[in-house]
């Protein structure tokens, strides 16, 4: 009788083992790091149909600051476009876990763009990516889902954030000062070849700040809203809304003011160089 539940166990094992979920088999992991290099292989070729081949039919790809593409033609697509820019690319792989008949790569990635226009300079990128695989019926593996990620800020954006947060400080000084009619502050947050556009009206710095000084208007609150700093180099915009609680002669004056105000950086400190505002009354 014991035989017999041995042998019973010892069939039970077997077919449990041969049930099990194959996990990071090495031909497995093997065949996906191939699949990243032949992707690596077929961008830097050119070769749109490659890049196609390594894909599901429903494959995702999201890249980077680019509108998400799903299926082989949106992605045939992409690469179209991107691979005329001739690029270096490479994809090294850090990661693969197999599970079954599902996988999960990861790793780094480099770009150099060298546009094929003479004149133009050519770009660097960098970042890391995910891609899910799924193993077809005749035992390939297919990328069902692939997603860059970049190292670069945002256009527009800095990598510290530094530069952003000093110009919305800057904003918020702004305000202050319009309150006090603190003029010694607003003249040297001014560059000296500032110029306003406000409600149609122009005025170079002399002139802005004389008509800050002649405002008869008291002023009892100025707050900032909606303010977002974009930064390219040495040059940023400001877009947001200035709520101004305001008076004048018993009447109120309150106002929104809806604002793009443009700044320079010289000698290491961001400076208005032009505001440009429209305002409407305040609800």
């Amino acid at each position: 009788m014991k035989t017999t539940y041995a042998v019973i166990l010892c069939v039970l094992l077997l077919l449990f083992s041969a049930c099990a979920t194959k996990m990071n088999d090495p031909a497995d992991v093997q065949a996906i790091k191939k699949s990243m290099d032949d992707y690596a292989k077929a961008v830097n070729a050119g070769n749109v149909e490659g890049v196609v081949a390594l894909m599901t039919d429903k494959a995702t790809y999201a890249g980077p600051n680019d509108p998400v593409a799903t299926g082989k033609e949106a992605i045939r697509s992409m690469h179209t476009a991107w691979l005329s820019f001739a690029p270096e690319f490479s994809c090294p792989v850090e990661d693969v876990r197999v599970v079954g008949d599902l996988a999960v790569a990861r790793g780094t990635w480099t770009n150099i763009v060298a546009p094929k226009a003479q004149g133009i300079a050519p770009s660097n990128d960098s970042g890391s990516w995910i891609v899910t695989l799924a193993r077809q019926s005749d035992g390939s593996w297919k990328w069902d889902w692939c997603l860059p990620n970049s190292n670069q800020p945002l256009p527009g954006s800095t990598a510290s954030g530094e530069d952003e947060k000093a110009l919305l400080q800057i904003e918020r000084d702004w305000a202050e000062a319009i309150v006090k009619k603190d003029t010694a502050v607003e003249e040297k947050l001014l560059a000296n070849d500032f110029v306003s556009n406000i409600d149609g009206l122009t005025a170079n710095k002399k002139q802005f700040l004389a008509g800050i000084k002649a405002n008869p208007a008291t002023i009892e609150s100025a707050a900032n809203s909606e303010m977002k700093a974009f930064v390219f180099g040495d040059a940023a915009v400001v877009n947001g809304v200035m709520t101004v609680k305001a008076s004048a002669g018993g009447k109120d004056t309150s106002v929104n003011v809806r604002y793009t105000d443009v700044f320079v950086k010289r000698d290491g400190r961001w400076q208005y160089v032009t505001v440009t505002a429209y305002s409407t009354k305040a609800q």
